[in-house]
């Protein structure tokens, strides 16, 4: 026994889909250029380890206070924005500091090492990512040590952590 398929419905089917598809094509282009997220650019400047007396600070620099950043620590060893791959860091904790918009229109981007020595319990901060225009740092510290403040002052943003 076979069946039928009735080749009308089938065939209005079809033709609405192929409407719907064609439409997609004009209206979908226009709707993807808007950005998702507007945001002024910004260039990272430097990096620079200090020791404050009871605390060893690194100070991130921009070229302009940048508002919208993270610092989290991260429970796995760090890998590579974009591809996965990973980055070794000297410590044994890390804490991942994450910029949006962190890149330049006008061509100026950072070009500083990508690799800064630590200092005092901050044993390294390595350049883990500039991708899609997110930067992000990865900061290697001892086990066990958490910032004991994250502040912004002006275009820097200072994380301290403890001695001990």
């Amino acid at each position: 026994m076979t069946s039928r398929v009735p080749t009308r419905g089938l065939r209005k089917a079809i033709a609405a889909g192929a409407v719907t598809a064609g439409l997609l094509g004009v209206f979908a282009p226009a709707a993807s250029a808007a950005p998702v997220q507007e945001c002024e650019p910004f260039t990272f400047s430097g990096v620079q380890v200090r020791d404050t007396g009871d605390t060893t600070a690194v100070d991130l620099t921009y070229s302009r206070p940048v508002e919208d950043v993270t610092v989290r620590e991260l429970t796995e060893p760090p890998v590579q924005d974009g591809s996965g791959d990973p980055v070794p860091v000297k410590g044994s904790t890390w804490f991942e500091v994450r910029m949006l918009c962190g890149y330049d229109w006008y061509g100026n981007p950072y070009t500083g090492p990508r690799r800064i020595e630590g200092k005092g319990v901050v044993r390294e901060i390595v350049l883990n990512g500039d991708f899609e225009g997110t930067l992000s740092w990865v900061i290697g510290t001892d086990k066990g040590l958490f910032p004991r403040s994250v502040h912004h002052t002006g275009s820097t943003l200072t994380i301290e952590f403890p001695k001990d």
